[in-house]
């Protein structure tokens, strides 16, 4: 679905990198501005890189539409290994499409550790974004890709780059306007690779936290019958989803987990919070709130080996992230983040929906996140 996709106000653009100021940039420059103008694109969510990400930019920002930024680490990183390696002339051109952007979006606020997964699930999130915002508008969204004629891939994966995200954008069914690049040149100078993680690896994860509320105020007696019913019911569902959980921890009344996918981690926690229904009373005392409050979340995370107990461990910021979500959630409920929520969209979720809280503060001081609740979709 290449070519001539039918216009769109939404678009999710990428392209490749290149050197500025070539003598092929200016014949460039109108081949954007004139799709743009045939797709009728007034809203479009993506990246700043050197080269077609900010050509992109500067023809929407020209065009008077509104520019959504989306960038998948700390800006100064981002800066360093995706504007820089183009040459010095593209940095004023990055902050001035910065400035003018109506919003600016962070996958993850941390810093690069030399892993394509967070280009990837930048992707992701920017992709989802914008299918966000096609859907609350009854619109559909397309992707704006330029591909240069000297294609060579940076990537050493496989999983981030031009033609993943092309890939990505086309395996869920949603169509791809190509521009040619023509002969722009490509000798990018990227800083030296950073190596961190001594043999662990990073992978991109839903990750959910559960807690009951009304715990701390159960006694002794009703301890047994609370790992029974609660924990109980908790760990049947959490079977029935089999090799899909790849990580369980609990304490106390708190639940850890990372499963493999967005949609099967949607349908768990909802499934979680229906058989939780029914609990016995003394579980549940009279004027009283007691329940279940599930966060989940989608992002990069570290595995590795726990080195104290030898197990399989999974952590980084981004399980710190949604270790915050589930204290802010109804009882009963089931709370996403919004990368969680586009997730969905792209991991095309059928059995779900989704309904904006609003930006709410997160605990213990981590920032404020826009958050969606979760529920069934019945229709």
């Amino acid at each position: 679905m290449t070519g001539q996709p039918a216009p769109a106000r939404i678009a999710i653009y990428c392209g490749h990198m290149f050197e500025a100021r070539s003598d092929a940039e200016a014949g460039l420059s109108e081949r954007i501005a004139a799709e743009i103008e045939r797709l009728g694109t007034r809203i479009a969510y993506g990246p700043l890189a050197c080269g077609a990400d900010i050509l992109i930019a500067e023809a929407l920002l020209t065009r008077g539409a509104e520019l959504n930024v989306v960038l998948p680490f700390a800006e100064e990183d981002f800066i360093a290994e995706s504007v820089l390696c183009g040459g010095p002339d593209w940095l004023p051109r990055y902050h001035a499409c910065r400035e003018a952007a109506a919003s600016v979006h962070f996958a993850t606020p941390g810093a690069y550790v030399g892993d394509d997964n967070q280009f990837a699930y930048n992707t992701r999130l920017a992709m989802g974004l914008a299918a966000l915002r096609a859907e609350a508008m009854g619109e559909s969204a397309v992707q704006i890709a330029v591909v240069s004629d000297k294609f060579a891939s940076y990537s050493t994966t496989g999983i981030a780059g031009t033609v993943a995200d092309i890939r990505l954008w086309q395996d869920i069914g949603r169509e791809t306007a190509i521009i040619p690049a023509g002969p722009v040149p490509r000798s990018l100078t990227f800083p030296p690779k950073k190596v961190i993680g001594n043999g662990t690896r990073r992978e991109i994860r839903s990750i959910l936290f559960a807690d009951y509320k009304g715990f701390s105020r159960l006694g002794e007696r009703e301890l047994p019958l609370f790992m029974d019913q609660v924990m109980g019911r908790i760990a049947q569902v959490l079977n029935e989803f089999g090799d899909h959980v790849e990580f369980r921890n609990t304490w106390g009344d708190a639940i850890y987990a990372v499963i493999d996918e967005p949609k099967l981690a949607a349908t768990m926690a909802l499934e979680l919070q229906a058989r939780l229904q029914g609990l016995p009373p003394e579980l549940t005392p009279a004027g009283e709130i007691s329940g279940m409050r599930i966060g989940v979340h989608y992002g990069p995370i570290w595995v590795g080996t726990d080195r104290i107990t030898g197990n399989r461990l999974w952590y980084g910021g981004e399980v710190n992230r949604a270790a915050r979500i589930e204290p802010v959630t109804p009882v009963g409920g089931v709370y996403c983040t919004e990368s969680f929520a586009a997730a969905l969209l792209i991991d095309k979720c059928q059995d779900c929906r989704f309904i904006p809280e609003g930006k709410m503060a997160l605990a213990k001081n981590f920032g404020a996140v826009e958050l969606y609740r979760l529920e069934r979709d019945e229709s």
